[in-house]
C-alpha cells in the first residue's frame, strides 16, 4: 500500500509539473491530473485506515475499488467533457459575455456532479463489504482430561497429617485444581467399593466445592478397593478425545476388597492410553503414633501400577510432601495446544449505502429545484 501511494504521488507530481511547462492537451492532462490524483487519494485512505481501524475492520471484497473508475469517469464527464455532451446554442456576440465567479455559479457549476459523485464513491465502499472485526485471540493452552481417585477409607482420618490424611489430600488437591484452567477434571471415591462422584468437567468451581463437601464414609469405609477404583476411572477416561488421559490414585493402604485386581485393572487403563499416578499418603511405620506395620502402603503394589501404565510412584509422609507431589505431577503433565483465535465479523455497509441515497436525492432536489441551469 506505502509503494501504491508513493508511486501515484510521483505521477500525480509529474502531471503538475507538466502543466506548468505545455499548454497543450488540456483535456488529456485534466484527465491525468484527475486520475493519479484519484489513486493517491485512494492509497493515502487505505494508509488511514489501515493505521486505524486495521485490526478493528476489514473490506471482504476488497476488488470492488477498482469500480472507482465509475465516479471519477462521471465527475470528469461533468466538468472536463460537459461540452461533448452537451447541445450548443449559438449566441451572436459571445465576445460581450462576462465570466461569472460567484458563489452561486460555483455552487450551480459543482456541488450537484459533486454529490453525485460521492454518492458512487459510497456506493462503491458498500460494494467491498466493510466488516466490523472482533478479533479474539487465544493463548496457548495446556489442557488435559485428568480423573482423581481419592481413597475415603476409615484409615484416612488417622492424624500423622495435619488435621488428618483426608483433609491433606482435599487441600491438595483443591490446590491442584486451581492450577489446571484449562484441564477437565473429575473424582472418584473409593473405599469398600468406587462411585464416580464429578464426571470430567470444565467447571472447576463446582468440582472444588464438591470436594470440600466431601467426607470419610460416603462409601462403605471399612475395606480398600483400588482395583475397582481404577476400573471407574479408566472406564470414564476411555472414550475422551483428550490427547493426554491420566489417573491420580491416592491412597493409605493396600487393596484389601473389589472385584477387579489392581494389575489387570492398570493394563486395561494402559490399554486405553491412560497413565496412572499412584500417591502412597502416610508416614513410615514407627514414626509416629498413628503409623503401624499392621496398615504400610503397599508400595510394591502401587509402583507395579505406576509402571504398567507408563506413570510414577511416590510416597507422602506429610502434607508439604504431598503438595510437592502434585507440583511435580502438573510440570509432568502439559500438552501445549497452538495458538487460535476466534473472529467475529459484523457487516457496516448499511450507513454507506444510506449516506448514498442522502447525496443522490439531495443532489436531484438541489439540480432541479435550487440550482437550475439555463442555456
Amino acid at each position: 500500500m506505502i509503494y501504491f501511494f508513493l508511486i501515484s504521488v510521483c505521477l500525480l507530481l509529474g502531471v503538475l509539473s507538466a502543466n506548468l511547462f505545455t499548454r497543450k492537451m488540456p483535456r488529456l492532462r485534466a484527465v491525468l491530473t484527475a486520475a493519479f490524483g484519484t489513486m493517491a487519494a485512494a492509497a493515502l485512505g487505505g494508509l488511514i485506515f489501515r493505521q486505524l481501524w486495521g485490526e478493528k475492520a476489514d473490506f471482504l471484497h476488497p476488488w470492488a475499488f477498482l469500480l472507482l473508475v465509475i465516479p471519477l469517469a462521471v465527475l470528469l464527464a461533468q466538468t472536463v467533457f460537459r461540452g461533448a455532451f452537451a447541445r450548443r446554442i449559438a449566441y451572436p456576440l459571445t465576445h460581450l459575455q462576462v465570466e461569472q465567479a460567484s458563489l452561486r455559479v460555483l455552487l450551480t457549476r459543482w456541488l450537484a456532479p459533486g454529490l453525485y459523485t460521492l454518492a458512487l464513491v459510497l456506493m462503491v465502499v458498500a460494494l467491498a463489504r466493510p466488516v466490523k472485526v472482533d478479533r479474539t485471540v487465544l493463548p496457548p493452552t495446556e489442557g488435559i482430561d485428568i480423573m482423581l481417585v481419592m481413597d475415603v477409607s476409615a484409615s484416612m482420618q488417622k492424624q500423622d497429617f495435619y488435621p488428618n490424611r483426608f483433609v491433606a489430600a482435599q487441600n491438595t488437591a483443591l490446590r491442584f485444581i486451581s492450577k489446571r484452567f484449562n484441564d477437565r477434571i473429575g473424582l472418584v471415591a473409593f473405599a469398600k467399593v468406587a462411585m464416580l462422584q464429578a464426571p470430567l468437567t470444565l467447571d472447576h468451581e463446582a468440582l472444588q466445592e464438591y470436594i470440600s463437601t466431601l467426607y470419610l464414609g460416603v462409601v462403605d469405609p471399612n475395606y480398600t478397593a483400588i482395583g475397582d477404583a481404577l476400573g471407574v476411572a479408566a472406564n470414564h477416561l476411555k472414550d475422551s478425545k483428550a490427547k493426554s488421559k491420566i489417573i491420580i490414585l491416592l491412597t493409605d493402604g493396600d487393596s484389601n476388597a473389589g472385584t477387579i485386581a489392581p494389575q489387570l485393572a492398570a493394563k486395561a487403563a494402559a490399554a486405553y492410553g491412560i497413565r496412572v499416578y499412584t500417591i502412597g499418603t502416610a508416614s513410615a511405620p514407627g514414626a509416629s503414633l498413628y503409623s503401624n506395620a499392621e496398615d504400610e502402603i503397599n508400595e510394591g503394589l502401587l509402583m507395579e501400577i505406576a509402571n504398567a501404565t507408563g506413570g510414577k510412584f511416590y510416597r507422602a509422609t506429610n502434607e508439604a510432601e504431598l503438595t510437592q507431589i502434585y507440583d511435580t505431577i502438573n510440570e509432568l503433565e502439559k500438552t501445549q495446544f497452538a495458538p487460535s483465535s476466534s473472529v467475529d465479523r459484523s457487516d457496516c455497509y448499511h450507513p454507506f449505502l444510506l449516506w448514498a441515497l442522502v447525496c443522490t436525492l439531495a443532489a436531484f432536489l438541489l439540480e432541479k429545484l435550487f440550482l437550475i441551469k439555463v442555456p
